[in-house]
């Protein structure tokens, strides 16, 4: 076999497994485009159409489906593709029983909250989470709690969203969170370590029995590009002095 056949015998190969990824992919308001998934970051997924052109797109602009169809790329990517500086988490969620009746647009909020908190949290941290999304107008924010469960009443929004994921993970939750506490201080080394290299050497980190500040996103102002990325290290280092492993 000549270097021009092998060559070509790869492009085709090539083609059919491109072809075989290949999928249609919906807008929210209905438009459709045929790509194949590359990767999702920052809450936005890239698709190479078949014209070979890359195209990204914002999580929160695409169907359901498709939402969940990158979320289960994300959690079915090797350990070999994670790394520390581009971590890929495996959370993942669903809405509860009975969502289809939800009111449109509270479930439409859940989901856009959801979407881009569980794809923030992957993109940062190597965590692992099942976590089921309910609508509860009688809570008056939102809770949650470390079986996954997480309820969501007057507030809903990313922000919400990205800080009761950390009550999921163990913040306030886990058996092992008040043991890292005394006198209102955590005193897990990880967590410190954390915080004081994001503060420097004096910095202390509060807690009571259900939350922590600073970076712990508990009102809407603490909440920044910044802050979010905080927040999520911060409860990374948490479940080590927890002892927690996936």
């Amino acid at each position: 076999m000549n270097s021009f056949t092998r060559s070509l015998g790869l492009w085709l190969m090539l083609c059919l497994s491109l072809a075989a990824q290949s999928r249609d992919w919906t807008s929210t308001d209905g438009r459709s485009i045929r790509g194949v998934y590359l990767n999702s970051k920052d809450d936005r997924v890239t698709l190479r159409r078949s014209d070979g052109v890359e195209v990204t797109i914002p999580l929160a602009k695409l169907s359901e489906a498709d939402r969940k169809f990158v979320q289960e790329k994300i959690a079915a990517a090797p350990p070999s593709e994670t790394s520390d500086k581009d971590a890929k988490g495996s959370i993942t969620y669903k809405l509860s029983g009975g969502s289809e009746k939800w009111p449109e647009d509270r479930r439409k909020r859940i989901v856009e909250a959801m979407d881009a908190a569980v794809a923030f949290y992957n993109q940062h941290a190597r965590l692992k989470k099942a976590v089921t999304a309910n609508n509860s107008p009688g809570t008056p924010t939102a809770d949650a709690n470390y079986d996954g469960w997480m309820n969501f009443g007057g507030s809903i929004s990313r922000r919400v969203a990205l800080h009761e994921l950390g009550h999921t993970l163990g913040v306030g939750t886990h058996p092992n969170w008040q043991a890292n506490i005394k006198d209102g201080l955590w005193t897990g080394k990880n967590a410190l370590a954390q915080l004081q290299e994001f503060d420097g050497p004096k910095a202390v980190l509060h807690c009571d029995r259900q939350h922590f500040w600073p970076y712990g996103l508990n009102f809407d102002n603490e909440s920044s590009k910044e802050n979010d990325l905080r927040h999520v290290k911060m409860v990374a280092a948490m479940r080590k002095d927890m002892g927690i492993r996936d």
